[in-house]
Protein backbone atom coordinates (compact mmCIF):
# COMPACT_ATOMS: atom_id res chain seq x y z
CA UNK A 1 0.00 0.00 0.00
CA UNK A 2 1.19 3.52 -0.40
CA UNK A 3 0.00 4.96 2.84
CA UNK A 4 2.23 6.91 4.41
CA UNK A 5 1.61 4.65 7.40
CA UNK A 6 2.05 0.98 7.42
CA UNK A 7 -0.47 0.03 10.23
CA UNK A 8 0.95 -3.84 9.76
CA UNK A 9 4.53 -3.98 9.39
CA UNK A 10 5.77 -6.58 7.17
CA UNK A 11 6.69 -10.04 8.65
CA UNK A 12 10.62 -11.45 7.23
CA UNK A 13 9.44 -14.35 4.90
CA UNK A 14 5.71 -13.42 4.87
CA UNK A 15 4.12 -12.91 0.85
CA UNK A 16 3.59 -9.65 -0.42
CA UNK A 17 0.01 -8.22 1.02
CA UNK A 18 -2.46 -8.74 -1.80
CA UNK A 19 -4.36 -5.50 -2.79
CA UNK A 20 -7.70 -4.60 -5.06
CA UNK A 21 -9.01 -0.96 -5.74
CA UNK A 22 -12.23 0.07 -6.29
CA UNK A 23 -13.79 3.24 -7.52
CA UNK A 24 -17.20 4.40 -6.04
CA UNK A 25 -19.31 7.93 -6.21
CA UNK A 26 -20.00 9.92 -3.26
CA UNK A 27 -23.81 9.76 -3.29
CA UNK A 28 -26.07 12.26 -1.85
CA UNK A 29 -26.88 11.02 1.36
CA UNK A 30 -23.16 10.47 2.31
CA UNK A 31 -22.62 14.74 2.93
CA UNK A 32 -23.30 16.51 6.16
CA UNK A 33 -24.32 19.69 5.97
CA UNK A 34 -20.79 20.97 5.18
CA UNK A 35 -20.91 19.00 2.09
CA UNK A 36 -18.61 16.55 3.08
CA UNK A 37 -19.25 13.15 4.15
CA UNK A 38 -19.69 12.48 7.26
CA UNK A 39 -16.88 10.52 9.30
CA UNK A 40 -19.39 7.74 10.06
CA UNK A 41 -19.95 6.45 5.96
CA UNK A 42 -15.91 5.27 5.89
CA UNK A 43 -16.99 2.41 7.62
CA UNK A 44 -19.04 1.38 4.49
CA UNK A 45 -16.36 2.57 2.27
CA UNK A 46 -13.98 0.07 4.56
CA UNK A 47 -16.74 -2.66 3.88
CA UNK A 48 -16.25 -2.05 0.13
CA UNK A 49 -13.29 -2.59 -0.38
CA UNK A 50 -13.24 -5.73 1.67
CA UNK A 51 -16.22 -6.93 -0.72
CA UNK A 52 -14.00 -6.06 -4.09
CA UNK A 53 -11.67 -8.13 -1.91
CA UNK A 54 -13.06 -11.26 -1.61
CA UNK A 55 -14.50 -10.94 -5.12
CA UNK A 56 -11.11 -11.03 -6.42
CA UNK A 57 -9.56 -13.00 -4.29
CA UNK A 58 -12.44 -15.50 -3.59
CA UNK A 59 -12.65 -14.47 0.08
CA UNK A 60 -16.50 -13.59 -0.69
CA UNK A 61 -18.58 -13.67 2.58
CA UNK A 62 -21.03 -16.03 1.25
CA UNK A 63 -18.12 -18.59 0.64
CA UNK A 64 -17.39 -18.47 4.20
CA UNK A 65 -20.66 -19.24 5.46
CA UNK A 66 -21.24 -22.18 2.92
CA UNK A 67 -18.22 -23.63 4.54
CA UNK A 68 -19.29 -22.85 8.02
CA UNK A 69 -17.21 -19.55 8.90
CA UNK A 70 -17.19 -16.28 9.81
CA UNK A 71 -15.31 -13.27 9.85
CA UNK A 72 -16.27 -10.63 12.74
CA UNK A 73 -14.96 -7.35 13.08
CA UNK A 74 -12.62 -7.42 16.04
CA UNK A 75 -10.95 -4.06 15.35
CA UNK A 76 -11.49 -1.26 13.36
CA UNK A 77 -9.51 2.42 12.65
CA UNK A 78 -9.74 5.40 10.93
CA UNK A 79 -7.51 8.56 10.20
CA UNK A 80 -9.27 10.58 8.21
CA UNK A 81 -6.88 13.07 5.97
CA UNK A 82 -9.21 15.04 3.44
CA UNK A 83 -12.79 15.40 2.93
CA UNK A 84 -14.58 13.76 0.36
CA UNK A 85 -17.52 15.82 -1.25
CA UNK A 86 -20.71 14.65 -3.09
CA UNK A 87 -20.66 13.16 -6.24
CA UNK A 88 -16.96 12.64 -6.06
CA UNK A 89 -15.44 9.59 -7.38
CA UNK A 90 -13.05 7.77 -4.78
CA UNK A 91 -10.64 5.06 -4.94
CA UNK A 92 -10.72 2.49 -1.76
CA UNK A 93 -7.47 0.27 -1.69
CA UNK A 94 -7.84 -2.38 0.41
CA UNK A 95 -4.60 -4.71 1.23
CA UNK A 96 -4.82 -8.02 2.78
CA UNK A 97 -1.71 -8.51 5.60
CA UNK A 98 -0.12 -12.09 5.94
CA UNK A 99 -0.62 -13.26 9.28
CA UNK A 100 0.17 -16.42 10.64
CA UNK A 101 -2.83 -16.27 13.19
CA UNK A 102 -6.31 -16.93 12.14
CA UNK A 103 -7.08 -13.99 11.07
CA UNK A 104 -7.73 -10.90 8.20
CA UNK A 105 -5.80 -8.10 8.61
CA UNK A 106 -7.20 -5.19 5.73
CA UNK A 107 -5.47 -2.16 5.55
CA UNK A 108 -7.26 0.75 3.59
CA UNK A 109 -6.12 3.94 1.44
CA UNK A 110 -8.83 5.92 0.31
CA UNK A 111 -7.58 8.69 -2.60
CA UNK A 112 -9.94 11.37 -4.07
CA UNK A 113 -10.57 11.87 -7.34
CA UNK A 114 -7.41 14.24 -7.61
CA UNK A 115 -5.88 11.62 -5.88
CA UNK A 116 -5.47 13.31 -2.49
CA UNK A 117 -5.00 10.83 0.46
CA UNK A 118 -9.17 11.38 2.33
CA UNK A 119 -8.38 8.58 4.73
CA UNK A 120 -6.46 5.36 5.68
CA UNK A 121 -7.23 2.87 8.00
CA UNK A 122 -7.18 -0.84 9.22
CA UNK A 123 -9.10 -3.60 10.46
CA UNK A 124 -8.99 -7.09 12.08
CA UNK A 125 -11.29 -9.80 11.66
CA UNK A 126 -10.91 -12.88 13.36
CA UNK A 127 -12.02 -16.27 11.48
CA UNK A 128 -14.72 -18.13 13.39
CA UNK A 129 -17.14 -21.21 13.38
CA UNK A 130 -20.55 -20.36 13.24
CA UNK A 131 -20.92 -20.66 17.02
CA UNK A 132 -18.29 -18.38 17.35
CA UNK A 133 -15.47 -20.50 18.48
CA UNK A 134 -12.28 -18.63 17.08
CA UNK A 135 -10.05 -20.75 14.53
CA UNK A 136 -7.03 -21.72 15.53
CA UNK A 137 -5.64 -24.30 12.85
CA UNK A 138 -7.12 -23.50 9.44
CA UNK A 139 -9.14 -25.16 7.83
CA UNK A 140 -8.46 -26.96 4.23
CA UNK A 141 -10.04 -24.18 2.46
CA UNK A 142 -8.08 -21.32 4.12
CA UNK A 143 -5.35 -23.53 4.45
CA UNK A 144 -5.60 -23.77 0.32
CA UNK A 145 -5.95 -20.24 0.54
CA UNK A 146 -2.68 -19.10 2.44
CA UNK A 147 -0.65 -21.84 -0.06
CA UNK A 148 -1.51 -20.23 -2.93
CA UNK A 149 -0.97 -16.97 -1.60
CA UNK A 150 2.49 -17.71 -0.49
CA UNK A 151 3.22 -19.85 -3.58
CA UNK A 152 2.63 -16.32 -5.28
CA UNK A 153 -0.40 -17.54 -7.44
CA UNK A 154 -2.96 -15.25 -6.17
CA UNK A 155 -1.26 -12.26 -7.43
Amino acid sequence: MRSQRCYFPQEPDAPRPLTVTVPRRVRFEEIDPLGMVWHGRYVSYLEDGRVAFGDRYGLRYTKFRDEGLAAPILKMHIDYKAPLRFDEIMNIETALHWSDAMRLNFEYHITGQDGRLAATGYTVQLLTDMKGDVLLVPTAWIEDFRQKWRDGKLE
